[in-house]
């Protein structure tokens, strides 16, 4: 049968064979993709890049786990070099503009909608279908599933990225996304083996990619996602006290990751006298 298949597709258009792929290979980007910014993780996506025309799912147990560094790399590429629109609809936080601009995001191309329930799947459709726009995220916390086909169909007709963040109970829900990954804390080393800069530093994601267009990988991605050196803090006496405060939550995480990556009460509570980063 593969023999009969790859003899089939030898005398189609390159265009064509780009379409056409075995189970057990993966599969090319059926138009354009841009790369993720982190070559372990576009090695594992088709079309080694985030690909336009095509929705991704990001599935996370809490937002600010890491969800938007990893995008950082692409959002920047979008912005900045290619100058089009990245728009952020219905983020569970305000967006926070420094470290967007930290990353390198052209913060006059970034467009934070405000939005609920189905209006947040609608303003994401008709984003997709405008000129200028280099990606579309959206957070659903809940989501029908004929909801996220028309957005599905949308992002085909786009030339744009499409992103769904979606809660970790998602996973098993049906979804026509052809691309879905469980994004969870990486916890960085335990405290005392290395200093705490450097233990912030080394924080990251586990991606589970557990649906592509081809077989899914051996085992889940370890990815460091470090934290610039200028929003570290140099000592933990040097911490005002307005600062350890909840405040305003941001969709970009604004609290002390190592807390977050352990994702419990108790480190939460010993990490109350961290910096706030």
């Amino acid at each position: 049968m593969a023999a009969a298949i790859r003899l089939a597709t030898t005398g189609l258009p390159e265009r064509l064979q780009s379409r056409v792929w075995q189970g057990d290979q993966l599969a090319h980007a059926g138009t354009r993709s841009v790369s993720s910014g982190y070559p372990e993780l576009d090695a594992l996506l088709p079309g080694r890049g985030w690909s336009a025309g095509s929705l991704a799912e990001l599935l996370v147990d809490e937002g600010g786990i890491g969800e938007m560094r990893l995008l950082a790399p692409v959002l920047r590429a979008l912005t900045a070099q290619s100058e089009r629109y990245v728009l952020l609809i219905a983020p569970p936080w305000q967006p926070y503009a420094c470290a967007l601009r930290r990353w390198g995001v052209a913060l006059g191309r970034v467009v934070w909608v405000r939005a609920a329930g189905d209006e947040a799947l609608w303003a994401a459709g008709q984003a997709l279908r405008q000129e200028g726009v280099g990606a579309v995220l959206v957070w659903l916390a809940k989501a029908r599933p004929e909801a996220v086909r028309r957005l599905q169909v949308a992002a085909q007709d786009s030339g744009a990225l499409a992103f769904a963040i979606r809660p970790l109970h998602a996973r098993g829900q049906s979804s026509p996304a052809p691309l879905r990954m469980t994004c969870t804390p990486s916890p960085p080393p335990a405290e005392g083996t290395v200093g705490r800069r450097r233990r912030l530093q080394l924080t990251g994601l586990s991606i589970d990619i557990f649906k592509r267009r081809g077989p899914p990988p051996a085992e889940p991605l370890n990815l460091v996602l470090p934290l610039e050196a200028a929003v570290l803090p140099e000592a933990a006496s040097a911490v005002p006290a307005s600062r350890t405060g909840t405040g305003v939550h941001h969709v970009v995480d604004c609290r002390n990751p190592a807390a977050v990556a352990a994702g419990s009460r108790e480190a939460a509570a010993a990490a109350r006298d961290a910096a706030a980063v």
